[in-house]
């Protein structure tokens, strides 16, 4: 997963890269372009069903992205992985997305990690961490915390397939925004995962 370099403004102190190299999140603007993570009817922002056991780590599978992640700070960048991840959705096959949302300041982040199935639905995976939160000490980097895996739908506008094929600004797939109506799902290993990958 390629890293990006993030602009930075006043109010974002600093970002602390983990331990692969991937920037921070935290609590998302509202605006358009930051959106939180893949909704989930029955969990608070990025987390799956409550469990009692830690998720299996899909993160650690290794598994290379179809479109280079895509980090949103104040706007996604880089820009070109919209239009890529919007083509790989209307494709109807399999692939790999990542988005990481770092909106700061200090360590604030939240990563997805969204299996594309080809049926207009995801496997998906969140993890995220936060320090530096109005009455919280921030002392070393925290540990990400993971989410339950989840199936969710991947929504897109009427008019993106048209959009793409006249290479429009409006030829975009959000993977931190257009992931939706997610729900439980039992664990998937990565041997589980690539099956999935190689099924189409």
């Amino acid at each position: 997963m390629a890293a990006a370099q993030l602009p930075f403004i006043i109010a974002c102190a600093r970002v602390v890269e983990g331990s692969d190299g991937a920037e921070t999140e935290a609590e998302p603007d509202r605006s358009d372009d930051t959106d939180p993570g893949p909704e989930s009817s029955d969990t608070t922002s990025g987390g799956g069903a409550e469990a009692t056991d830690p998720a299996l780590d899909l993160f650690a599978c290794g598994f290379e992205p179809s479109c280079e992640r895509v980090i949103v700070h104040i706007y996604p960048i880089p820009p070109e992985t919209l239009p890529c991840a919007a083509r790989l959705v209307l494709g109807g096959g399999t692939g790999v997305l990542n988005s990481l949302l770092t909106p700061g300041p200090y360590v604030d982040e939240t990563e997805s990690l969204i299996f594309v199935q080809g049926d207009g639905t995801a496997l998906v995976q969140t993890r995220e961490r936060h320090c530096g939160r109005e009455g919280m000490e921030c002392g070393p980097t925290p540990v990400w915390e993971l989410s339950q895996h989840q199936i969710c739908d991947l929504v897109v506008s009427p008019d993106l397939e048209a959009a793409c094929e006249a290479d429009a600004a409006e030829c975009a797939f959000r993977p931190w925004g257009d992931v939706r109506n997610c729900r439980a799902v039992e664990e998937h290993t990565c041997e589980d995962v690539a099956a999935l990958l190689a099924a189409m």
